[in-house]
């Protein structure tokens, strides 16, 4: 049952990105896909990711952490594998150049992969909620629009008995509003 709820939240989240119209307080649109859980202990089955996420701007009682812009998305595996809904409140897009950025966020995710019990090619993450991390290098091919090599990273950081982790590594692309 938990498996459906999150695939259904996912699905709407990543429909929610691709439907979303440029607003007063949405930032960034980005989509793109993953290698599913290239690092880890436990790695589990190959496969592919879609994710999504949309960026808002900077709410005033977060001004004071150099104005992060929060970010609410999810990843979807398409091996029936672990998928997850997150909700960075801390990302930043930091300027190199005027092409070239890095970008970072962190907050939680939900899943829907093992909490406990070990099978072959599964990872197990001890709870239901973990930390979430992304990281990219990006490139602005227009004003409005950038592509990203990037990562996302899902763990307990030790909280749990049981903290496989997760990685995936792909390239998405963002349109600025």
């Amino acid at each position: 049952m938990a498996r459906q709820l999150i695939a259904g939240a996912i699905t709407l989240c990543l429909a929610a990105v691709l439907a979303s119209p440029a607003s007063a307080f949405v930032n960034e649109v980005r989509g793109g896909v993953y290698a599913h859980d290239v690092l880890g202990p436990a790695h589990e089955s190959d496969g592919a990711d879609l994710t999504g996420e949309i960026l808002f701007d900077t709410p005033s009682f977060l001004e004071w952490a150099f104005n992060p812009r929060p970010r609410l998305g999810g990843t979807l595996n398409f091996n029936g594998d672990t998928s997850l809904i997150y909700l960075d409140p801390f990302g930043w897009t930091i300027d190199l150049t005027d092409t070239i950025f890095v970008d970072g966020s962190l907050g939680a995710a939900v899943h829907d992969g093992r909490i406990h019990g070990s099978r072959p090619g599964q990872n197990q993450y001890g709870c239901r909620w973990n930390f979430h991390e992304t990281a990219s290098i990006g490139y602005r091919i227009a004003p409005n629009l950038s592509v990203m090599a990037s990562l996302e990273h899902i763990s307990n950081a030790g909280l749990c008995s049981v903290n496989d982790g997760l990685t995936n590594v792909g390239m998405r692309v963002g349109y600025s509003f």
